[in-house]
C-alpha cells in the first residue's frame, strides 16, 4: 500500500502569479504601506514562511506569532478575492493520472503542500481536483516543510487505518524542498520538471525518480509504484 503525497503549485497546477499578488496585497493591508515581494522566491516554501520572509525583507526585525497569524488571515482573504478560476491552469496529464491512481486499491492519495489548508482546497476546487484529496499536511500545520511528512503520515493512519513506513510514503513535487523534506521519514521522492526548476537543478538533490512531467500514467506507475518498494 502506497501513500502518494502530492504538492500543488508547480506540480499539479499554476496560479500564474496570483499568489505573489495576494501576498503583496495582504501585507500592504497589514502594514498600511506598499509591500513588494520582489526578489523573494516562493517555490517549495510554506505560506507562513513566505509571509515571514517578505516581512523581514521589508524591514521588520521580528515577526511575532500574532502578527504572522494576522498576515495569513489577510492572505487567505486576498486569495479568495483574486483567485478566479480562469487564473488557475491545470498542468498537462494531472487529471488522467489522478483518475487512474484513484482506481488502484494499493494507493491512497493525499496532499503535502506549503499552502495553508484553505488555499490548497481553493486552488484544487478551481480545477475540479479537490475530491481526490480527503486529507493532507499543509503550511498551516507547520511553517517548516520538513515537519509536514510526519503529520501527513499520522493523518493517513487516522483516515485509512494503515500505518505507512519509509518508501511506502511517496512525495511528488517540483522543487528541491519536495525532494528533501521526506528524508527524515525515509520517504520515496519523485521530482517533476513542471515548475520553475530544470531537470539538471533537481537532479543535484538526488530524487529517487525524476520525470519531465506527469503526462503518462503508465510511465508514472512503472517508475514510481514499481520502484517505491
Amino acid at each position: 500500500m502506497k501513500l502518494l503525497l502530492f504538492d500543488i503549485d508547480g506540480t499539479m497546477l499554476t496560479t500564474q502569479g496570483v499568489g505573489r499578488q495576494a501576498v503583496e496585497r495582504a501585507l500592504s493591508t497589514l502594514l498600511g504601506e506598499p509591500v513588494s515581494a520582489q526578489g523573494i522566491p516562493f517555490s517549495g516554501k510554506t505560506d507562513p514562511q513566505i509571509l515571514r520572509e517578505v516581512l523581514l525583507a521589508h524591514g521588520l526585525t521580528d515577526v511575532p506569532a500574532p502578527l504572522l497569524q494576522e498576515a495569513v488571515a489577510l492572505y487567505v482573504e486576498a486569495m479568495h478575492e483574486l483567485l478566479v478560476p480562469e487564473r488557475v491552469r491545470l498542468l498537462d496529464g494531472v487529471r488522467p493520472l489522478l483518475e487512474h491512481l484513484q482506481t488502484r486499491p494499493d494507493v491512497h492519495l493525499a496532499l503535502l503542500t506549503g499552502n495553508v489548508e484553505p488555499m490548497a482546497y481553493l486552488k484544487l476546487r478551481a480545477v475540479g481536483l479537490d475530491h481526490h484529496f480527503a486529507f493532507g499536511a499543509f503550511g498551516s500545520d507547520h511553517a517548516d516543510r520538513a515537519e509536514l511528512p510526519p503529520i501527513a503520515i499520522r493523518r493517513a493512519r487516522a483516515h485509512t487505518g494503515h500505518t505507512f513506513h519509509g518508501p511506502d510514503v511517496v512525495i511528488i513535487g517540483d522543487t528541491e524542498h519536495d525532494i528533501c523534506c521526506g528524508r527524515g521519514v525515509g520517504a520515496f521522492s519523485v521530482a517533476v520538471c513542471t515548475g520553475h526548476f530544470s531537470r539538471d537543478h533537481l537532479a543535484t538533490f538526488g530524487p529517487d525518480v525524476l520525470l519531465d512531467d506527469l503526462r503518462d500514467p503508465a510511465l508514472f506507475v512503472r517508475h514510481v509504484m514499481h520502484r517505491a518498494a
